[in-house]
């Protein structure tokens, strides 16, 4: 029961962080609006491609969440190691590099700043970390079948 604790966690994390982000991306043509007027960096005339870069990598976002959410079920299920893991891992690899570029793309149409350049890093990150994880359980499925087949 304890061990699943974490995983328990991280599943209520991620329906939580879906609900929200679905929330925040509905709401997005009220909210840059709104945050746009009270900030002197960037002026109204950067609305569209923010909103591009937003939807951009807002939708991504919450499929990363989503397939997290998965990962964490497959573990509460005792089953990390199965080919749903390693389309997950796939799936999170190939979202955060989607995000990579919308942040490398805004950095260079919007002008860099550090929040884009922090995001850009984070995003790259989360890209390789997914691509060795992804790694990772695909070698660890062929050791799991190869010993399934020799006992």
């Amino acid at each position: 029961m304890e061990k699943n604790l974490l995983s328990k966690f991280l599943y209520g994390l991620c329906l939580a962080g879906l609900i929200v982000l679905t929330g925040v991306m509905i709401g997005l043509p009220w909210i840059v609006p709104a945050v746009l007027k009270r900030t002197t960096f960037y002026g109204v005339q950067h609305y569209k491609s923010f909103m591009i870069l937003l939807y951009g990598s807002g939708i991504p976002a919450w499929m990363v969440l989503w397939y997290t959410k998965g990962l964490a079920r497959n573990i509460m299920v005792r089953e990390p190691f199965s080919i749903s893991s390693q389309k997950h891992l796939k799936g999170i690899s190939v979202c955060a590099a989607i995000i990579f570029v919308a942040y490398v793309v805004a950095a260079i149409v919007i002008g860099p700043s550090l929040s884009i350049l922090i995001i850009a890093i984070g995003a790259f990150m989360v890209t390789l970390i997914g691509a060795i994880l992804y790694k990772l359980v695909q070698i660890a499925i062929e050791i799991q079948e190869e010993n399934e087949l020799t006992i």
